[in-house]
């Protein structure tokens, strides 16, 4: 019998600044981010699931920056550079579409040693 799953956590490493909407980067850049960025995001969600595809049709996502440099962050800017991590999710089959996701107000802490985002998907909404 497969327990079913209604919570995962995924650690990634900080997105870059290419995939800020402020960046005045060159496209190409931005997508090759935007794609590594990606695939490392649906990686470590098929880890986390453990082979299932529970394709969820709502869920929700808490995003944890930690910073290693305490200077202001628009929050704004952090989810929206969040998009490829959101379509990884879809991919790694996790969600059914990126439609029905509700995304918490993000929070920041400071981690001078290992800069990094913790993705807390719930299944359902969480409002």
């Amino acid at each position: 019998m497969v327990k079913e799953i209604d919570i995962i956590s995924i650690v990634l490493r900080l997105p870059g600044k290419v995939l800020s909407p402020n960046s005045r980067s060159c496209w190409q850049a931005r997508a090759r981010e935007a794609r590594n960025y990606r695939q490392a995001c649906a990686c470590r969600a098929i880890a986390a699931l453990g082979g299932q595809r529970p394709m969820w049709e709502c869920a929700t996502i808490l995003a944890q920056f930690y910073h290693a440099q305490a200077r202001r962050r628009d929050d704004d800017n952090l989810i929206a550079s969040l998009k490829p991590a959101r379509d990884g999710l879809v991919d790694a089959g996790l969600l059914a579409d990126d439609v029905g996701v509700t995304t918490l107000p993000v929070k920041r802490y400071l981690d001078r040693d290992n800069p990094r985002v913790v993705f807390t998907i719930t299944r359902g909404t969480g409002i």
